[in-house]
């Protein structure tokens, strides 16, 4: 069905929500425009050396992203603070959803996690050197033992909520083990996940700012402090705007890709396409009457749910 054949209703729903999107976002833009005619006028008005003008520090950006500063510094910090996210992504999910799987190990561990996450991560710097030394290994270690807390804590919840029903209901189509976990659990927890993910992402950046400043000899964070240090104001302030650039960047490609899957479990929630294509409507109990085409496992769990809607009704 092209755009053409779609119903009128359909066509004027979908125009409505770009104008709407559109709308939504052009207000950000212009809050941000504001806010940089604001900073250009200030510094014009104040015409002091240690608070530029936006015009002077973009320049400087410019400057930035195309010398040596762009490989020297800004791409080893992209690479860290994703190394560590991703590190920290992993380690969250796996140890985040043991825990809140198995329940008794989960309340065996939870005091000892809470007090972990309570340590600030820029008190393990001075550690992280005397262990790992000054460098890339140190900074990505102090980033995962910040960013992974948001994972666990979030993956942890995510699986104490999900329904008794649906792990029986797995667990007698004989799922078990990673098996349960790719299909049910993850499926289940994923809200969760990508909420501790998003906050991850972003402490991520903070940290490695620190981590750079105290103990590494590249970076944004090290190339900021060395600017300080030598009275070079311009380039202070455009090293706040590269982070500030990037956080940013960061932020919307994992935003589209939440989404982006979002839209694909929506379409996939019966246990993919064929679950999806064999689905019937609703009764008049409330129950889902199925296709008894589907595939055998599917069956089983469309036979279980519908019996189990049905005994809630009686």
């Amino acid at each position: 069905m092209t755009a053409g054949t779609l119903p009128r209703g359909r066509r004027r729903g979908r125009s409505h929500g770009w104008r709407r999107s559109l709308a939504r976002h052009g207000v950000g833009w212009l809050g941000l425009a504001v806010a940089v005619g604001a900073w250009q006028l200030t510094a014009i008005a104040l015409d002091k050396t240690v608070f530029p003008t936006f015009s002077r520090s973009i320049s400087v950006v410019g400057q930035l992203l195309t010398g040596s500063v762009l490989t020297g510094d800004i791409v080893p910090s992209v690479i860290r603070a994703l190394t560590g996210f991703c590190i920290s992504a992993v380690l969250g999910v796996l140890v985040g959803l043991t825990l809140g799987y198995v329940r008794w190990l989960g309340d065996y561990c939870s005091a000892f996690i809470d007090f972990l996450r309570s340590v600030p991560s820029p008190l393990l710097i001075p550690l992280a050197i005397v262990f790992l030394g000054f460098g890339a290994k140190m900074v990505i270690a102090v980033i995962v033992s910040a960013a992974v807390w948001p994972v666990i804590i979030n993956a942890f919840d995510g699986a104490r909520r999900i329904e008794p029903l649906y792990l029986d209901t797995a667990r007698i189509c004989g799922l078990r083990g990673s098996a349960l976990f790719r299909r049910v659990l993850l499926p289940a927890t994923l809200p969760d996940i990508f909420a501790g993910l998003r906050i991850a992402l972003s402490i991520s950046l903070a940290v490695l700012v620190v981590a750079e400043i105290l103990g590494a000899s590249t970076g944004i964070g090290y190339f900021i402090q060395n600017a300080e240090q030598t009275f070079a104001v311009p380039q202070t302030y455009a090293g706040v705007i590269v982070l500030a650039c990037l956080g940013w960047l960061f932020d919307t490609v994992f935003l589209v890709l939440e989404r982006r899957h979002a839209r694909e479990h929506l379409k996939n929630r019966y246990f993919g396409a064929e679950g999806a294509k064999n689905g019937g409507e609703l009764n008049s109990n409330g129950a889902r009457a199925y296709n008894h085409e589907a595939p055998g496992n599917l069956r089983q769990l469309q036979d279980i749910a519908v019996a189990n809607n049905h005994l809630a009704v009686e």
